[in-house]
């Protein structure tokens, strides 16, 4: 009876998982977006600003960004064929450490946008604000996912 109660709990906690994974993904698929939009804008910047360098490198950052989440995206619609019964915890580690990675970059391009010392042109400088802001929101809503998937992967453990 013990054995049934922890195999119902754990199938109850795969369904929770992959519903609110799929609602997690949105968000990210939204911030993606967000990141995409302001890519846009800032390309189109390029034209008229003086600050030729940083633009260029927020572009950049943007385009490492994208890249990186459909990258993730792409794991996790392998990782949604995998049968149930042949996931293991390396899968879940897989997406987890490529999370830390996009992390880890979105760390550095604030740091980054932060360290940034010669007098910019404000409304350059409003795009460096927003993409602050676009990364660390960003990464908020990564660690809500690195959460789900660390109660995922405890469902291997029992």
């Amino acid at each position: 009876m013990k054995i049934n109660r922890i195999g119902l709990i754990a199938f109850i906690l795969i369904i929770l998982f992959s519903l609110n994974a799929y609602a997690l993904d949105t968000t990210l698929l939204d911030m993606r977006n967000k990141i995409f939009k302001e890519s846009k804008e800032i390309k189109a910047l390029l034209t008229r600003s003086k600050d030729v360098f940083l633009i260029n490198s927020m572009w950049d950052s943007c385009v490492l960004t994208m890249a990186q989440l459909d990258a993730y995206f792409s794991m996790l619609g392998i990782f949604n064929t995998i049968r149930n019964d042949c996931l293991s915890p390396t899968a879940v580690d897989y997406l987890s450490d490529w999370l830390k990675e996009i992390k880890q970059s979105n760390d550095l391009n604030v740091k980054s946008l932060n360290s940034f010392m010669m007098t910019i042109e404000p409304e350059t400088k409003g795009y460096v604000d927003a993409l602050k802001d676009y990364y660390n929101d960003l990464n908020a809503r990564i660690d809500k996912e690195l959460n789900k998937l660390t109660l995922y992967k405890k469902t291997f453990r029992r």
